[in-house]
């Protein structure tokens, strides 16, 4: 990852000086003309009184006292006291609150008041900001000069940002887009369905969504581009205030006069037109739920393909993202709120044959044969009747009907991957919009999504395939292993050798030798392909990370583990299931244990910004 580093930057007391001043008194006292006449009276015995004779008088002895000058010293002037500071109270920093939010896939990142970036299940680059966007795997932010600075995952090029001023970014999942401050888009990364393919002319904002891209043009009109396979570029006329472009082929837009929120493509929202309240923000995520704020600060939030309302948090909002997983906001004083909040993935009691673990969503077969599934999208039609295995991934699940082998699927559907074909199966396994299945006579048949070329299956026959997000693998009848789709990061090259079994994860693959050992190839983040050494008797690949059960029975994890899906806990299972943020694994009586949590953005938001 590429990381780009800025460096912040910072006066002396002088004592006056303190002068005392003091004075000399001094003189002479001269007693001149004075005298002082001491006069003795003698006392005596008394006598006749004698004939009045004139007496001079007494001779009187005369003292004239002339004074020497004594010098009087000088006051010695007496010290000031020494004041003692009395220290000033130190005054509390304002706390750097957050201005906005945006939030990915396992990571988000708030804009501070003070224009720096905090992000929280990944790293930011030091500096100060005037906007920032996460996409599922990388990050975006402009500069207080304009420039962007883009970190993250690259595979596509969609952080090779270009020169340039830019005033606004929108990071999506394998694409960027900005506006310049001029008013025109630059696109870059990947461009497979021409989302980078910007119209000419001057816009007021820009969103990029997974396969597409809107903008809103001065006058508030919508103008998208790229992937149409749902609609999801045809704009209703009209002028706008805000738009965003989902991840999974969605687009919804605030009216700019007019109360409610217009959504098309998939899951189109005619309900979401007929709201009372008026609207000033929108934000639209990657599993088809959409949030948006009121002008008076509240904050609303739907689920898109049953038209659900979702629980939120109270309060007025200065800012909503919605990611892959979770929605965070900033309260209008400043705090970050994530929700739902960090939670352990409960299952249900009862004894299981087997677990699937997908996204945010669960599903479980139970001894008796039957679906049991949780999570996010539980309250989609889990099918009923009895099953010989099951499977999911994000928000759907296929299962094999135990007496027939059909294929059975459910949940959200976006490109057709719940439309199984019809036939007897003896495995199904389901990727990121896509599943493939193996026939009963060893044919591999995959339908959905075909982007990457997921879909395009070769000839042979095979014991068993696993579907990722965007490639498949699958072991042949004589051991060897056959992967197709995406290679950006080497996931279908496949080491030679006998296999057991083989798992697709999401840029990374995985598989069991004939000796029990595990290799794994492709994408090493978080090093999710430094499989441990011994034997084991099972393996299973999540989006980032891998788990395996010896041949005690107890299970080792490796790879991303931000969330905790990676921390086994010990004691003997009989089967282990890596999904994306959580694993679940079945116990030696049946019971099901599953860890990691499904939103652990909550758990990580800064302390400061609590």
């Amino acid at each position: 990852r590429e990381r780009r580093r800025r460096w912040a930057f910072a006066p002396l007391a002088v004592p006056f000086p303190l002068k005392v001043a003091g004075g000399v008194a001094g003189g002479a006292v001269a007693v001149a003309a004075i005298v002082v006449a001491v006069v003795l009276t003698i006392p005596r015995d008394p006598e006749p009184e004698p004939p009045v004779v004139a007496v001079p008088p007494p001779a009187v002895a005369t003292v004239t006292a002339t004074a020497t000058p004594v010098a009087t010293p000088s006051p010695t002037a007496t010290p000031s006291p020494t004041a003692t500071p009395t220290p000033s109270p130190t005054a509390t920093p304002e706390p750097d609150r957050a201005v906005a939010v945006s939030t990915g896939f396992g990571h988000a990142c708030a804009l501070r008041e003070s224009g720096e970036i905090a992000c929280w299940g990944e790293d930011a680059p030091p500096g100060r900001y005037v906007q920032v966007s996460a996409g599922p795997w990388h990050t975006c932010a402009i500069q207080e000069m304009g420039e962007i600075v883009c970190w993250g995952s690259n595979w596509a090029g969609q952080t090779d940002a270009p020169a340039g001023s830019f005033r606004a970014v929108s990071a999506s999942t394998y694409h960027t887009c900005a506006l310049s401050e001029s008013g025109e888009i630059a696109c870059w990364g990947n461009n497979g369905f021409g989302q980078t393919d910007a119209p000419p002319g001057t816009y007021q904002s820009v969103s990029a969504g997974r396969t597409h891209t809107c903008a809103l043009r001065e006058s508030g009109e919508v103008v998208c581009w790229g992937d149409n396979s749902r609609g999801q570029t045809d704009a209703p006329p009209g002028a706008y205030r805000a738009i965003s472009a989902g991840a999974i082929n969605t687009t919804c837009a605030v009216p700019e006069s007019e109360t409610g929120i217009d959504c098309w493509g998939f899951g189109e929202s005619a309900p979401l037109r007929a709201l009372p309240e008026r609207y000033r923000e929108i934000s639209a995520g990657s599993d088809l739920h959409l949030c948006a704020i009121r002008e008076t600060g509240e904050v609303d939030c739907w689920y898109l393909l049953r038209f659900g309302q979702t629980e939120t948090p109270p309060g007025t909002w200065r800012s909503v993202s919605v990611g892959a997983i979770n929605a965070c906001a900033v309260r209008e004083t400043g705090q970050v709120v994530c929700w739902p909040p960090g939670r352990k993935t409960a299952a249900p009691a009862g004894e299981y044959r087997m677990v699937s673990a997908g996204a945010s969503y669960t599903c479980a077969l139970s001894e008796a044969g039957t679906v049991h599934c949780w999570g996010v999208n539980a309250n989609s039609e889990t099918p009923g009747g009895r099953y010989r295995s099951v499977d999911v991934s994000y928000t759907r699940g296929c299962a094999l009907r135990e007496t027939t082998g059909e294929i059975v699927c459910w949940g959200d559907e976006e490109s057709g991957e719940t439309y199984a074909p019809a036939g007897e199966y003896r495995s199904v396994s389901t990727g990121d919009q896509y599943a493939c299945a193996v026939s009963e006579s060893g044919e591999i048949v995959c339908w959905g999504e075909n982007e990457s070329g997921q879909t395009d299956a070769p000839a042979g026959r095979y014991r068993s395939v696993s579907a990722g997000r965007a490639h498949a693998c699958a072991v042949g009848e004589t051991g060897g292993i056959t992967c197709w789709g995406d290679n950006s990061r080497g996931q279908i090259d496949a080491p030679p050798g006998a296999y057991r079994t083989v798992g697709a994860g999401s840029l990374h693959t995985c598989a069991l030798r004939e000796s029990g050992e595990i290799a794994c190839w492709g994408d090493n983040d978080d090093s999710r392909t430094d499989a441990p050494s011994g034997v084991y008797r099972e393996v299973s690949v999540g989006e980032r990370h891998t788990c395996a059960v010896r041949e005690t029975g107890a299970v080792d994890c490796w790879g991303e583990t931000f969330a905790g899906q990676s921390d086994a806990p010990s004691g003997a299972f009989r089967t282990v299931s890596a999904g994306n943020l959580h694993t679940c694994a079945v116990g030696e009586t049946g019971d099901i244990v599953c860890w990691g949590t499904e939103d652990p953005l909550a758990q990580r938001i800064p302390e400061d910004l609590r």
